[in-house]
């Protein structure tokens, strides 16, 4: 009987913690939708206000105590397999060899990992003497473009302290 009692306890302890697991499970599920569709709703955003500081010439701006400012990042991603294959059948050029034949083949990895692309891509076109770009094979396998984003530092004393003169000089 006590046997039966102590099973019997043991599958309702264990059923209630698998319900509770799976109820985790569905908000992390949850969550993680939300996530993706607020960074959506972010790069959106973002783009907006960097469009709109462009067209008027204004780098960067004030609100609430921190400063909001243009941020050009120069952006490295592979190819699509499609045009890589496309590029090594019309120039003889593959992209692994290329990254090995400018030392770059540690960041190999069956694939290459897109942020270590960035980081790598990002630190070699840092090293290069000005007006000097990457080697035409390694530039030929990747997308290289820019992209505007918006940085947020907290604005200092002296910058907001400006700001509330101005505001106030406008008022009067």
């Amino acid at each position: 009987m006590k046997t039966e009692q102590r099973l019997q306890s043991v599958n309702e302890i264990l059923d209630k913690k698998i319900r509770e697991y799976n109820k985790i499970l569905e908000e992390k599920k949850r969550l993680e939708k939300q996530t993706k569709e607020n960074n959506a709703a972010k790069e959106k955003k973002e783009q907006e206000i960097a469009q709109i500081m462009v067209d008027n010439e204004k780098p960067s701006t004030i609100v609430d105590g921190y400063t909001y400012s243009l941020q050009e990042t120069k952006m490295y991603s592979k190819k699509a397999e499609e045009k890589l294959e496309q590029l090594k059948i019309e120039e003889g050029i593959e992209f692994f060899e290329v990254l090995r034949e400018q030392g770059l083949g540690s960041i190999i990895k069956e694939t290459v990992n897109a942020k270590t692309l960035q980081s790598t891509m990002k630190a070699l076109d840092d090293e290069l003497p000005e007006g000097e770009d990457l080697p035409e094979d390694l530039a030929k396998c990747l997308n290289i473009y820019s992209k505007l984003g918006i940085n947020k530092t907290k604005a200092s004393k002296n910058a907001q302290q400006a700001l509330s003169r101005a505001k106030k000089a406008r008022e009067v």
